[in-house]
């Protein structure tokens, strides 16, 4: 017999035992902990437990409001996907059939699961359930090591990569005292992007929930020391996967190739401890950086990011061709604007 029941302390150990052992990095405490500190969301997290109150099934669910301030769940924002972990098909039948329920208890307007098609979970289907399916995440197998995922890039890539390395232009660190230079090229980037970016404690959050699991990946102009781009890596044993959920470069360096330097030098820390995949992040369909990934080699998976709307009213985020006025006032805003705003309105976005 399986019950679902809303997340307890006493559910902590069992909790993310199952996560780190079947899920992924986001579906432990430590990740709830990390969206509810930065940005204010209720965790309303649920299991599904068995006959011997073992836990089965994880329901990892932040609460928000959105852009229109309706009252959304999501598992997970700021996740790029969260399959339903469970020790088996039954268990993970048990945690979609509570979706409904879990809705109505909480009074929610709508509640979005983040899934990888072909991940193991089926979709649920029927009334007030839709999908939408614009996006992918790319996987970059690593079992062959650095000869082996150096030859699954296209030619071109090959090339750049070479190029980077005898320019020399570069340097690694893995040093977390450099977040703040990290930190400034993310709030950059994300500007021309026209979207905001967290506060600082965002990441800072991740070195102290998860400090055997975070990894910042930063790269220095040799000439003059400063930051230039980076990484923040999550190492996630129960996928055995190196994730790149959030990062950025400068664009004035895209000439030296310093883009093709930075994930390569993660390539060689993923393989240095052992990750079977580097996971390098959701692009949309035919975009610049989905063609991009492509090249390294790596698999496209694609992303069903289904949402139950109890009443049966569209749901979800707002399409981004219909935010493009506000992208392109984004941009155009004065920074020290964009600076203010965006860590308060970032949380409504629920990304």
């Amino acid at each position: 017999m399986l019950t679902c029941v809303p997340y307890t302390a006493a559910l902590k150990k069992g909790w993310d035992e199952l996560a780190l052992a079947r899920g992924t990095i986001f579906h432990t405490t430590a990740f709830r902990l990390i969206l509810a500190e930065s940005f204010g969301y209720t965790a309303a997290d649920h299991a599904v437990l068995d006959a011997d109150g073992r836990v089965a099934a994880l329901i990892p669910l932040a609460i928000g409001r959105n852009l229109r301030l309706r009252r959304a769940g999501v598992s997970l924002p700021f996740a790029n996907h969260a399959d339903v972990c469970a020790v088996a098909d039954d268990a993970r039948a048990a945690a979609l059939a509570a979706i409904p329920a879990i809705a109505a208890a909480h009074g929610l307007d709508y509640l979005e699961l983040r899934l990888t098609e072909g991940g193991g979970t089926p979709e649920p289907t029927g009334p007030g359930w839709a999908a939408s399916r614009a996006n992918y995440t790319f996987r970059l197998p690593l079992a062959g090591g650095e000869a082996g995922v150096f030859a699954l890039s296209t030619s071109g890539n090959r090339n750049h990569i070479r190029k980077a390395a005898k320019h020399d232009l570069f340097a690694v660190s893995f040093d977390p005292c450099n977040l703040e230079g990290f930190y400034r090229v993310y709030r950059k980037r994300m500007k021309e992007l026209g979207s905001p970016a967290p506060a600082i404690r965002f990441f800072e959050a991740f070195f102290t929930h998860l400090p055997d699991h975070a990894t910042l990946l930063t790269v220095l102009d040799r000439a003059g020391g400063a930051v230039v781009g980076g990484m923040l890596l999550l190492a996630s044993p129960g996928d055995n996967t190196l994730y790149y959920p959030y990062g950025a470069t400068l664009v004035e360096y895209n000439s030296r190739y310093l883009g093709h330097f930075m994930y390569w030098e993660a390539v060689k820390y993923a393989i240095a401890r052992g990750f079977g995949h580097l996971d390098l992040g959701r692009s949309p369909a035919g975009s610049g950086t989905y063609r991009y990934k492509e090249q390294w080699g790596a698999r496209p998976v694609r992303l069903a990011y289904l949402t139950y709307s109890p009443s049966g009213a569209p749901a979800g985020p707002p399409d981004r061709g219909r935010l493009s006025p506000l992208i392109a006032l984004w941009r155009a805003a004065p920074a020290f604007v964009t600076d203010m705003v965006g860590p308060r309105l970032i949380s409504y976005l629920l990304p």
